[in-house]
């Protein structure tokens, strides 16, 4: 059920952090506030598949990777506006996501961790196919020449605009599916798959569609973080760690709510630029590491769980089974 106190509080966030640049913030405020942006956005589109059906995915650096090399190919190469880029790059990733999902999910043993490593293994996919075509060719992209419009004065208030303009989206996107039928029907699947086929709901729509909508989000945050750094590898863009990065923050937060993500996504971050100078840095993702095992053993459900107070969405309705002894059939009282 939506709340109209959430829609509003959305609306006041967003035109609050949206006139921010506004106060002429130093540029590296305006830059650690778009990596909150960035990662708000790539946990939460994550989460949309993965926290709500279960099919946990280690391939979303693959999608986000595909929407920064779109971005990276058709300003580069093509002469593409920066802005115009950002659509082809969302487009880009969802287009791959769905094509890959359309044949997976026909596949019904690939759930669980043989899901994990597949979407995986796309990731180095991906990453060989740029290395060794003209998409990347091995020295990387440099994108320094491509002009970014100023918004509020500045290309770095461009770029926190975009990334706060995604992660909205992203935001919303989760919180409108968490109350439909849709989101219903993708918890459904993430407690028992075949019971919710059982019971009607259309699984493979229902995992196609929300794996392209994870992957359109991811293309987009990919495209504007090639502008944001502005030159791009593929041993970064395709880096592990980015996907083990947002499941810790999805995880953190509580994959069961629509806000655990952000909430995950902030904290890893703050955390993150926080321990990220001088010694403190070799303990980095030592003490994130040790937060997260602290989180699983004492909050299951996430920070989220935790600031809610109250049990998560819950499961769905099982047929009624009647409890039976293996060893009663055929046998003579």
């Amino acid at each position: 059920m939506r709340r109209p106190g959430v829609t509003a509080g959305f609306l006041a966030a967003g035109v609050v952090l949206a006139l921010l640049p506004i106060a002429r913030l130093p540029a590296f405020y305006e830059s650690f506030l778009y990596l909150v942006f960035f990662w708000i956005a790539l946990a939460t589109s994550w989460n949309i598949l993965s926290g709500y059906s279960g099919y946990f995915s280690f391939g979303h650096g693959a999608f986000f990777g595909a929407g920064v090399y779109t971005t990276a190919t058709l300003a580069t190469w093509y002469g593409v506006p920066f802005l115009w880029t950002l659509p082809a790059a969302g487009l880009v990733a969802a287009l791959l996501g769905v094509g890959i999902a359309a044949i997976v999910f026909r596949v019904r043993r690939l759930r669980g961790e043989l899901f994990a490593l597949l979407t995986l293994a796309v990731t180095f996919i991906f990453s060989t196919i740029a290395l060794n075509t003209k998409i990347d060719g091995g020295p990387g992209v440099f994108l320094s020449a491509v002009p970014i419009p100023p918004i509020f004065g500045s290309p770095t208030a461009t770029l926190y605009t975009l990334g706060l303009s995604i992660a909205l989206l992203a935001v919303w996107a989760a919180y409108a599916v968490y109350g439909s039928r849709w989101g219903m029907g993708l918890f459904a699947i993430h407690d028992d798959e075949d019971v919710a086929e059982v019971m009607g709901v259309p699984t493979y729509r229902y995992k196609l569609i929300a794996f392209g909508l994870s992957c359109f989000i991811a293309g987009l945050a990919g495209g504007v973080q090639a502008m944001f750094v502005t030159y791009v590898t593929v041993a970064e863009t395709f880096s592990v760690v980015i996907a083990v990065d947002v499941v810790l923050m999805s995880i953190l937060g509580g994959t069961r709510y629509w806000f655990g993500p952000a909430i995950g996504a902030v904290i890893v971050t703050v955390l993150t630029h926080a321990l990220a100078g001088g010694e403190s840095a070799v303990l980095n993702r030592a003490l994130i590491g040790a937060i997260l095992i602290l989180v699983i053993v004492f909050l299951p459900e996430g920070v989220a769980g935790r600031v809610v107070r109250r049990r998560p969405r819950p499961a769905a309705p099982r047929r009624r089974t009647e409890a039976r002894d293996p060893g009663h059939a055929g046998r003579v009282p």
